[in-house]
């Protein structure tokens, strides 16, 4: 099985929001690890250490304030008496006489039964900018803080944006920060972005029409064709029940390359050998075709049946398309006493030809660059460079040319993987020939893009390099820089894998000054067993403040309190949640068959655990004082 270690999760946040973040976790124990509890609030009252480190502050009242929700009866002072969050007006922190000197109290409001994935927005906006200097804090069901705004700019205002990882409840906190007041209202708005769930998948309840097929003996036998897509027969294949493994079998000519690709994966990820009739395995692959799906190449070395085996990895039910087509084959010499060769393929062409249409688009690689030209590849018409790349929804996919050869002007067109028309881009701006286009994926499969001439043509077409990437992120990551030289493909690229470090900007209302840098070492997969059980997948997550600034953890620099969660990717279940303790290490082991999503909701983490466990660090380093900071 595969394993994959993340070996440095680096979190740069400002001074403040690391003080205040030590603040609130020094001396805190570490929970029992379990799942929260429906409606489950603590039997203790709130503690002094989980609030600031702010006193009791006491206004000097210049006219006689009243608060709304006490007027209407809601002492909302503490967790125990929140008040329903919503929109509120003519709130007061220090009610009271004209004259009088009151302490500030607190306000607290709680959101019950949130929208999993639903982002809502929390703003407390003085009536009058001498009133108050105000903050929030929010606390999860635990009375943990994971949200804060307590700074002293904004116009005194302070604003919150929680996104919900549970149903709650949630308690929002407003309180008074500044060493003086004068009294005043305040008002409260509320808002809420919904995010609309991805829709599950329909499992198969029946075996598909190829079935029974579950070995080499049993192989379905394919229509003898130079290609063959299960779509197109008698629809997709599916594994069913757990554990199904379905052979199929081709045939082949001595000397000439093939290529069988999975793809329109529903919850599964594909695993492909090639078996000769001998049942050699003469070659196989997992994740070749992009994402899950998994593509195979060979050369025939007899005239006859080849056998393609298809398993899923992890055992769960879905439903895949199969794709063998021949590639590469030798044109087939005119026959007569004096053949004349056509020309063939210039040679002058780039390394992807012939893709001058979505049948026979290239595969490449994301995070890489290519060269690429708009040489014909039969010397006559113009030249439509196709490409493919396989998209997951959730991410952004942005693909852009570069160093154009003088004369070249490249025009850029995205499809989905029906090969409709998603967008395109001619020039960057205005004198800029360059193209460059965006696109949020709602899908997961192939996306096309078409690379052609915009509206000129280059007037020497044997000097029309381009160079080609595509990059993808994450929604708020910043675009990464190109690498400026690109790389010749082979004749038929495959998808890779890049090491790199992409950025990732987490979502707490602090925003670190650098993002989260992730680096995923594989190792080889051998085929698993037909019938997976659960794997035990063990985690551990390291926080540590590196006050040394070495790029380790070291004694004393863990950092407690800071809340886990791990779920079932597929079905979004919660498998375990926990706290960091004294050191800053939290460790658990969930039972997955899956997928599992290791959440940080402090710092607006996620990561994905495909492989048999991980390790996750996150670094929070050093930051100097900045002007003005409290």
């Amino acid at each position: 099985m595969k394993r994959a270690r993340i070996v440095v999760l680096t979190v740069a946040a400002g001074l403040g929001l690391l003080l205040f973040l030590l603040s609130i976790v020094a001396g805190r124990s570490s929970p029992t690890l379990a799942a929260p509890r429906s409606g489950y609030a603590p039997s203790d009252p709130l503690k002094e250490a989980n609030r600031p480190s702010y006193q009791t502050i006491n206004c000097t009242l210049s006219t006689t304030t009243t608060d709304s929700l006490e007027d209407a009866g809601i002492h909302n002072d503490d967790y125990t008496s929140a008040a329903t969050l919503s929109d509120y007006t003519g709130l007061a922190l220090a009610p009271g006489n004209a004259g009088e000197s009151v302490p500030a109290k607190d306000d607290w409001f709680r959101l019950d039964n949130a929208d999993v994935g639903s982002i809502y927005e929390v703003e407390a906006l003085p009536d009058e900018t001498t009133n108050y200097n105000l903050g929030i804090i929010v606390y999860d069901l635990n009375l943990t803080p994971i949200i804060t705004d307590a700074d002293s700019v904004d116009n005194n205002r302070a604003k919150v944006t929680l996104e919900a990882d549970s149903q709650g409840p949630y308690y929002f906190k407003v309180f008074q920060i500044s060493q003086q007041c004068t009294g005043g209202t305040y008002h409260l708005e509320t808002s809420v972005t919904e995010v609309t769930p991805t829709p599950t998948p329909s499992l198969p309840t029946s075996p598909d029409s190829y079935e029974p097929n579950d070995s080499f003996d049993e192989a379905y036998e394919l229509p003898i064709a130079t290609s063959v897509t299960l779509e197109d027969l008698a629809g997709l294949a599916n594994f069913y029940p757990s554990g199904d493994e379905d052979w199929f079998k081709y045939w082949a000519k001595s000397g000439f390359w093939y290529r069988a690709t999975t793809g329109d994966l529903s919850g599964i990820d594909t695993y492909v050998e090639i078996h000769d009739q001998d049942n050699n395995v003469v070659e196989s692959d997992d994740d070749g075709g992009g994402g899950y799906a998994s593509q195979a190449e060979w050369e025939a070395q007899y005239d006859g049946y080849y056998y393609i085996r298809v398993t899923n990895k992890v055992g769960t039910l879905g439903e895949y398309n199969l794709t063998i087509e021949e590639t590469g084959a030798p044109a087939t010499p005119t026959p007569g006493p004096t053949p004349t060769p056509g020309p063939g393929m210039d040679p002058e062409a780039d390394g992807c030809e012939d893709n001058l249409d979505f049948d026979h688009a290239c595969v490449i690689a994301v995070n890489q660059s290519y060269t690429f030209n708009l040489v014909p590849p039969y010397y006559t018409g113009m030249d439509n460079d196709f490409f493919k790349i396989w998209v997951k929804p959730g991410l952004i996919y942005e693909c852009a040319t570069s160093n154009l050869d003088p004369g070249v002007d490249t025009n850029m067109i995205f499809y989905d993987s029906n090969r409709n028309g998603i967008g395109g881009n001619d020039d960057v701006e205005p004198g800029k020939f360059e193209s460059r286009l965006s696109y949020y994926a709602t899908y997961e499969g192939w996306m096309y893009v078409l690379v052609g001439v915009g509206e000129r043509t280059p007037s020497d077409v044997y000097n029309s390099d381009y160079t080609l990437r595509c990059d993808v992120r994450v929604p708020g990551q910043p675009t990464a820089t190109p690498t400026p030289e690109g790389a010749e493909p082979t004749d038929t690229p495959m998808p890779t894998t890049t090491p790199g470090t992409p950025t990732v900007t987490p979502t707490p209302s602090e925003s670190p000054t650098e993002g989260l840098t992730v680096r995923t070492l594989t190792t080889p997969t051998p085929v698993p067993a037909t019938t997976p059980a659960p794997r035990f997948i063990p985690i551990t997550l390291l926080v540590y403040y590196d006050a040394n600034d070495d790029h380790q953890p070291g004694a004393g620099e863990g950092i407690a309190g800071i809340s886990a969660q791990a779920y079932e990717a597929a079905t979004n279940q919660l498998l375990a949640q926990g706290f960091t303790d004294e050191q800053g290490n939290l460790e658990f082991t969930v039972a997955a068959q899956g997928p599992v999503r290791v959440s940080v909701p402090f710092f607006g983490f996620s990561q994905l655990v495909a492989g048999e466990g991980a390790s996750i660090y996150l670094r929070v380093p050093p930051q100097p004082l900045s002007e003005g900071a409290p």
